[in-house]
């Protein structure tokens, strides 16, 4: 067994394809299949499912095994390499909607001054999947505004924000009066976030601990921007982060609810896979977050 018949077999699981796996290793397809049949000689088991191209039972338990093996080594050679101090490399990175959009690139900008040689890579998804991606070692690091996969990740608490209920300009609300989230859910159509989003998750168990529940909504949207868009364009009101509505509030292109029942603060979360041998720049950039809070 040598590491590159183990990176073979990882692209082949994560490719779902010899021919993918060959392309993205530049290697002929009759190497990978070599590679992978002296791995399950070697194991004395079968990894692949041939026809389908999935991992079998013992594949799936040789894959987790396997990731964590090539993040040891990527992160020994890392550390060699970096002994002069110049750290380099790339962290990569699943982030939901408003980290994505509204924390990271601050984030990123402050680390990356100390640390110029580190690059990331950052891509969206909504909070369930940021967790499963993560658990699944689909990213070195993650960004929530929930906690999900909770047995398999673990949740670091970094950052706090308040949500807002925002409205369409045109609407008439008195600025100085508080409304009822009851008033408000009876008597507006509301636009909603897709199931796990985590400001969703957020508003629907305070709604729940109200004994309140959102009316079949006017509409449901992935992202915060699509929400305010839509909002800011008359088809309704929806809850939302304030990071996210700031701006539109105070250029008076959203209004800003003010609400008997004050919306519970929302908090965020970096999220690192459990049990788990991270690499030495995921490391540092999570005590840098930590030093940051």
């Amino acid at each position: 067994m040598d590491f590159k018949q183990i990176e073979a077999y990882v692209k082949v699981v994560e490719l779902a394809s010899f021919s993918k796996t060959a392309e993205a290793i530049f290697m002929s397809q009759p190497s990978v299949s070599a590679y992978i049949n002296a791995l399950e000689k070697n194991l004395g088991v079968v990894l692949i499912n041939r026809r389908e191209v999935t991992p079998t039972p013992a594949g799936k338990i040789f894959y987790e095994s396997a990731k964590e093996l090539l993040t040891l080594k990527t992160n020994t050679v890392e550390r060699i390499k970096n002994l002069s101090g110049n750290l380099c490399g790339e962290i990569n990175i699943l982030a939901s909607t408003v980290p994505a959009q509204y924390i990271l690139p601050e984030l990123l900008t402050v680390f990356a001054k100390t640390y110029p040689q580190i690059t990331f890579s950052v891509k969206q998804a909504d909070t369930l999947d940021v967790c499963r991606g993560v658990a699944m070692q689909k990213a070195e690091i993650g960004f929530a505004g929930g906690i999900a996969e909770a047995e398999k990740c673990e949740f670091t608490e970094f950052m706090t924000e308040e949500m807002v209920l925002i409205a369409p300009p045109g609407e008439d609300f008195c600025p100085s009066r508080e409304y009822s989230l009851d008033e408000i859910l009876n008597n507006y159509p509301f636009i909603s976030r897709e199931k796990g989003s985590g400001t969703r998750l957020q508003y629907d168990s305070f709604l729940t601990s109200l004994d309140l529940s959102i009316k079949k909504p006017r509409a449901y949207f992935d992202n915060t921007q699509s929400i305010i868009n839509a909002v800011i364009n008359g088809l309704g009101v929806s809850i939302v982060s304030e990071f996210a509505a700031r701006d539109f509030i105070s250029h008076k292109m959203l209004k800003s609810v003010k609400l008997k029942n004050k919306l519970p603060k929302r908090k965020f979360y970096y999220v690192l896979k459990k049990n788990f041998i991270h690499s030495h720049l995921v490391e540092l950039f999570a005590a840098f977050i930590n030093s940051s809070i």
